[in-house]
């Protein structure tokens, strides 16, 4: 099975206003994270807020010289067709992704795996109760050191090794990729 591990970087957390700052795409096949393949780039903005750099702290000059996304539209087509989305909160991902590919009149469906989500499911399955999971708990959890949060790529990367180490869990639960999805629309 072919994953496209995403994240990204927003100017908010409005799918339908906000827009793309820098988008990393990750392939896995399998269990098997292609880090080789990656995709990651900045991305230009119509209109820049300054609210969102105390997250991302991304910087304005970068930003100016970046593609814009209609210019990248079509790799990232490319890069994601055919394959699941997998991402932390990834239905917001989805969502903006899905309106910035239509405004540059591209359209494409997915899947998507929650990997917040499957963890419940896999701790739903070990007899734990259900737990909201922020990425943070996930990273700890999983043992990953989380230095350069909130760069799209490097978020990006930490959610392919979670969802590697959810990958195996389920498969030892008999848990199956249908589950994951299901789970994941809940």
């Amino acid at each position: 099975m072919r994953f496209s591990v995403i994240d990204l970087e927003t100017t908010g957390l409005n799918p339908k206003k906000d827009e793309i700052l820098s988008i990393a795409v990750i392939p896995m096949e399998g269990t098997r994270i292609l880090i080789g393949k990656h995709f990651f780039t900045f991305v230009r903005p119509k209109k820049l807020k300054g609210d969102s750099i105390k997250y991302h702290g991304i910087d304005f000059k970068v930003l100016n010289s970046a593609p814009t996304f209609c210019e990248i539209a079509e790799k990232i087509r490319e890069m994601l067709g055919g394959t699941i989305l997998v991402g932390y909160a990834v239905q917001f991902d989805a969502k903006i992704l899905r309106n910035h590919l239509r405004k540059c009149r591209i359209k494409l469906s997915f899947k998507a795996i929650d990997i917040a989500r499957v963890e419940s499911l896999l701790m739903r399955m070990e007899g734990y109760g259900f737990v909201k999971l922020t990425f943070d708990d996930l990273l700890e959890k999983y043992e990953l050191e989380g230095n350069f949060r909130h760069s799209a790529l490097a978020d990006a990367y930490y959610t392919a090794v979670i969802f590697q180490h959810q990958l195996k869990k389920a498969e030892e639960h008999g848990i199956s990729l249908d589950d994951l999805i299901r789970a994941s629309m809940d």
